[in-house]
């Protein structure tokens, strides 16, 4: 019977802008990472635009946790 593989963590920072030109990459195994791949927004207190999404890397499994930052 097979092993399963191990489930990691990340945390990343970005800009909406980054997401959408698919800048953003998985830290484990450099996999370019998007919208498609399951994104879920997390809801926020007082806020109209959630500053926070979690997804899964397809690849690898890692939970990444992505913190949306403005864009200067």
């Amino acid at each position: 019977m097979g092993r399963k593989k191990r489930v990691g963590f990340a945390d990343l920072q970005a800009t909406h802008a980054e997401l959408d030109r698919g800048e953003l990459r998985c830290p484990e195994c450099k996999r370019s990472v998007a919208e498609a791949d399951g994104l879920r927004f997390v809801p926020a207190l007082g806020q109209t635009e959630s500053s926070l999404a979690t997804l899964s890397c397809p690849r690898c499994r890692t939970m990444i946790s992505i913190r949306f930052i403005a864009a200067h």
